[in-house]
């Protein structure tokens, strides 16, 4: 029924899809019951959630017995607070806190055991690559179907598979620091693995840059969180237009030698914002400045000399 990976399926599920839940609990789900105190619970979805980050997802269920059948379901508010809002501040105590949804399901069309402002609570945690999750001062793991404290030998292979996570790559347009009217490409890696062994090349090559596309694909040893890879490819000309939209093509490969591919989309236009991206339009800007700058010394003049005339 749950899949850590597209997590936030739970949000389309109804009273219909409780009949489909697991009649026990497992690694992957985790049954609570509506009798459960708010205090309680708020410590058992604490150290269910440091296990299932920990562990590669799972499901959490609230107000069902042990066997995943609706027991009456728990308020849907804490005074005045919803129970969504009371969940996701509970969560704050894990560190790092990863991704996860939150579904009420109310007694719709099932006819199932659950009373009137009162629902089935499921909460669905992702596969985390951001691991160890802690809570508490300890970190937890799924063992079957319970939550355990997780050895210190577990908790360093955690903290070693951050590595060996698909490196994230995305590209960035930015004006050189040390030259502002240089406009440079960038590759940026956003997580903690890194990208190695990086060839970039551009289809189809910007007039800007064809007389150096000899020197394709570029070749960069490592991108990395600490070092991203930059090069010039454009100079700000306000007189002319920006070179057409065209592709950046990335290969690479991680730690375990995967081979990745990205393409990107480069609109210098669109991409710089409408102070630098649009040539055309700095020129208009600049005039409409100097106009309001024109209009306010107009008027300053006159209100002076109106009060020169007042004055004698």
């Amino acid at each position: 029924m749950f899949d850590p990976e597209n997590f936030e399926a739970i949000l389309n599920l109804d009273d219909t899809d409780l009949l489909n839940l697991p009649t026990e609990e497992d690694d992957r789900c985790e049954f609570k019951s509506s009798m459960t105190k708010d205090d309680d619970l708020g410590k058992k979805i604490c150290k269910a959630a440091s296990g299932f980050w920990n562990s590669g997802g799972g499901l959490f269920v609230i107000g069902v017995n042990d066997h995943g059948q609706p027991d009456g379901g728990i308020s849907l508010k804490i005074g005045n607070q919803s129970r969504k809002d009371w969940i996701d501040k509970v969560l704050i105590k894990v560190e790092p806190r990863a991704s996860y949804e939150v579904q009420c399901i109310k007694n719709d069309k099932a006819g199932l055991n659950i009373g009137n402002e009162k629902a089935v609570i499921l909460i669905g945690f992702a596969s985390s690559q951001h691991g160890p999750h802690m809570f508490d001062n300890r970190y937890y793991l799924r063992a079957g179907a319970h939550t355990v404290p997780a050895s210190q030998f577990l908790v360093d292979a955690i903290y070693a598979r951050r590595a060996f996570c698909s490196p994230l790559l995305r590209h960035v347009i930015r004006q050189k620091p040390e030259d502002v009217n240089t406009l440079q490409i960038g590759i940026v890696c956003l997580n903690d693995s890194p990208a190695l062994n990086v060839e970039i090349t551009l289809n189809p090559f910007p007039p800007s840059l064809k007389q150096w596309e000899i020197n394709f694909p570029l070749v960069v040893p490592v991108i990395s969180k600490e070092s991203h890879f930059f090069f010039d490819f454009d100079r700000l000309n306000f007189s002319q237009k920006p070179d057409k939209i065209f592709c950046l093509q990335v290969k690479y490969n991680d730690l375990a030698n995967h081979e990745y591919h990205a393409q990107f989309t480069i609109d210098e236009g669109k991409q710089l914002g409408p102070n630098f991206g649009a040539h055309g339009e700095k020129d208009q800007q600049l005039h409409k400045i100097a106009v309001a700058i024109d209009m306010l010394t107009y008027e300053i003049s006159e209100k002076k000399y109106k009060i020169t005339r007042n004055i004698l």
